[in-house]
């Protein structure tokens, strides 16, 4: 079964999907075909008629959703993925982690023998979970992931590195809200946000209750805390 992919941005170098969690990024020898490289190749192909194979420029986990970039052709890939590690995407994700959280903070535990660096500010607490802005200024493998289980308080749903199980939702607790680029060809500024999954979304509404709109007004505001310049459609109703 072919997964719903939904399309936040596209040009004649990129594509930006909205991934569903639990889908891989690549074809993997122990499981099926089914895989965002795959799915999103061939939905293109069939579209435009043409015959190209997407390349990814961010990755996401399996069971972590949100906006993730392929390019078209390998000069794209290697144009954004040299700015990938030079600048990073200036991601956004949200989180619902274990356990009441309370105010900002850093994580900057070190991963794989190298410096890593989460920062995060904590939207809202309910009675047994927190929903939280997380924004990684580095970007090691598992890296949130590890970050929060460190300090006590694991992604929801993150059976590996012990986050509780909700049986609604069908992957981690984390999703990559925000992506922010320089289109390296253009320079023009791109900032593409990715709706929530409806199973992470009803959690949110369970924790925060159904007015959980103004709770993410801190997501619209940068780490240097300027307000993030985003169309009326892009912000909350993306939401919703």
């Amino acid at each position: 079964m072919r997964p719903d992919l939904e399309i936040l941005f596209e040009d004649t170098w990129i594509v930006v999907f909205n991934k569903p969690p639990g889908l891989p990024m690549h074809r993997a020898a122990e499981v099926d075909d089914v895989n965002l490289v795959d799915v999103g190749s061939r939905l293109l192909n069939r579209r435009d008629g043409g015959n190209g194979k997407l390349r990814p420029v961010n990755r996401l986990d399996r069971g972590t959703s949100g906006a993730v970039i392929l390019a078209k052709s390998s000069t794209a890939a290697g144009m954004f993925g040299r700015q990938l590690k030079e600048d990073g995407l200036d991601k956004l994700y949200l989180a619902i982690v274990d356990g009441r959280l309370q105010g900002e903070g850093t994580i900057t535990v070190p991963l794989g023998g190298k410096e890593a660096e989460t920062r995060y500010k904590t939207l809202f607490n309910g009675p047994r979970h927190a929903l939280v802005a997380v924004y990684p200024i580095t970007g090691r493998m598992h890296q949130i992931r590890l970050h929060f289980k460190s300090i006590g308080h694991p992604i929801c749903g993150d059976v590996r590195y012990g986050g509780s199980i909700l049986n609604e939702l069908r992957g981690h607790a984390l999703h990559s809200f925000r992506s922010s680029i320089i289109h390296p060809a253009t320079g023009e500024s791109i900032k593409v946000f990715a709706p929530l999954p409806e199973d992470f979304l009803q959690v949110v509404k369970s924790i925060a209750g159904e007015e959980y709109i103004p709770y993410f007004k801190p997501c619209l505001v940068s780490l240097d805390q300027k307000p993030v310049k985003v169309k009326p459609c892009l912000s909350f109703m993306l939401l919703t």
